[in-house]
Formats: C-alpha cells, structure tokens, sequence
C-alpha cells in the first residue's frame, strides 16, 4: 500500500535487531498497512500487529504497537490527501514454546 508511511521505521528496526529479530520488520510493516487501509480509520488511533516466527528453535510472539499520526505541516495537508503517517510506539516479544 503506497499511501502508508512509516515515519519512524528505524526506530522499529533497531529495537527488532536489539532483540535478534531484523528479519521480521518488513513483515511487520506489511501487516501494519494491511491493517491501516481496512481498520485504522482516525488520527491518534492506537493499534497492535501480531507476528509469529521461530527464532533459535523458539517459537516468539512479536507484537509491535502502532499509532495513527496526524501529517502537522499544514503546506502539504491537501497534497497528501489520503495518506495515512504512522508513528511505531515499542515491540514486545513472548515465548510460545
């Protein structure tokens, strides 16, 4: 989805690499869009993607924590009509086995 932007995709891919788990941003990210064009509907809208993987024969919930930004520079509010600005809050990972 090409109108989703990240606005802080390092800050997700630095505590996901803290944590020995680089290879799940982009699918984190994919679901994240996913989950804004079908659900996320207004500014400030808090929300949580899912994702399971097996890391170092451990099966690990990764949930990261989302927030729907609001664009602040009003010179380009018209121009960026139907653009949706996430904000990435923190990730937290369980053991499932």
């Amino acid at each position: 989805m090409n109108n989703v932007i990240l606005l802080n995709r390092s800050n997700l891919e630095d505590q996901l690499d803290s944590q020995g788990m680089l290879e799940v941003a982009e699918q984190l990210i994919e679901r994240m869009k996913e989950h804004v064009q079908y659900i996320a509907k207004g500014v400030y809208e808090q929300f949580v993607v899912d994702v399971k993987m097996v890391v170092d024969n451990v099966l690990k919930n990764i949930t990261a924590h989302f927030i729907v930004h609001e664009d602040e520079d009003e010179q380009y509010r018209e121009e960026s009509e139907g653009l949706k600005y996430i904000l990435f809050q923190d990730v937290t990972t369980t053991d499932k086995g």
